[in-house]
């Protein structure tokens, strides 16, 4: 499945902007990608720069892991988008929540009052 933002199970350049401060770091973004159980490979692809391959959309607790590690290691969040659902939307679109606004942008006004009322 293609969305408005490539490929479903691709996430692209997921190293843009990082600077690891010690060997230990840059192992330590390596070994926490590849402990997310929906992540099934990743390989650096030129322009496309780090190129993460998912199994499957990223389950409740993975896709926190993913958003976790991109505000930690400051990596572009708008792609993450792509991975709300009905399911999930009600706190992944929580404009109260830190990656709000990295992943969704600002909040309308409207948002706001529908995540107060409920």
């Amino acid at each position: 499945m293609i969305t408005k933002d490539g490929p479903l199970l691709e996430l692209t350049q997921m190293d843009t902007g990082i600077l690891f401060y010690h060997l230990n770091d840059e192992r330590a973004y390596f070994e926490w990608l590849a402990r997310i159980p929906c992540v099934e490979r990743y390989q650096g692809e030129g322009r496309r720069g780090l190129v993460v391959y998912l199994k499957r959309r990223p389950r409740k607790d993975e896709l926190r892991e993913l958003i976790a590690m991109c505000q930690r290691y400051g990596v572009n969040m708008r792609q993450l988008a792509k991975f709300e659902t009905v399911a999930n939307r009600k706190w992944l679109r929580d404009p109260q929540k830190y990656w709000y606004e990295a992943i969704f942008g600002t909040p309308t006004g409207n948002e706001r009052r529908n995540v107060s009322d409920s």
